[in-house]
């Protein structure tokens, strides 16, 4: 399937819900690196090309999917796991807490358990941050 319109979706659906684009990832249970790829291309290219079966579940989550990760609250036990391991992994503090939109205090308190409670986003983007620190290289049979 032509990329180009699943493309200008997901830009589309993120614009409009006001989050990161590994957000829409993380809610189309789609590997971070794919929708990196479609979004940015590979090697300077643009992707042409989508898997019948990406493309579907790019289409099933629109604005309203990732305004409510935006907006419903969590217990903190999932995101806090997810920057203790990326803090383990030698990860910098400073970098985590960009990727989960956080000032680094913020990530911190998070992870060490200081919060009990965060935004459905914030897990959304520590499980997004945690799979791009583990995936390959990103590019590389994404899509």
């Amino acid at each position: 399937m032509l990329a180009a319109p699943f493309r200008a979706h997901v830009e589309h659906t993120i614009a409009e819900a006001h989050v990161p684009w590994p957000a829409f990832a993380v809610a189309s249970n789609l590997p971070v690196p794919a929708v990196h790829t479609l979004l940015f291309g590979r090697g300077g290219r643009a992707l042409r090309r989508l898997e019948p079966g990406v493309a579907t579940r790019i289409l099933k989550v629109g604005p309203a999917d990732l305004t409510l990760l935006r907006i419903s609250q969590v217990t903190a036990d999932l995101a806090a796991a997810r920057l203790r391991a990326l803090l383990r992994s030698g990860v910098p503090a400073d970098r985590v807490a960009r990727w989960c939109d956080l000032s680094t205090e913020q990530m911190l308190a998070l992870a060490d358990g200081r919060v009990s409670i965060c935004s459905r986003l914030t897990e959304a983007l520590a499980v997004a941050a945690e799979r791009m620190m583990f995936a390959p290289a990103l590019g590389r049979r994404a899509a």
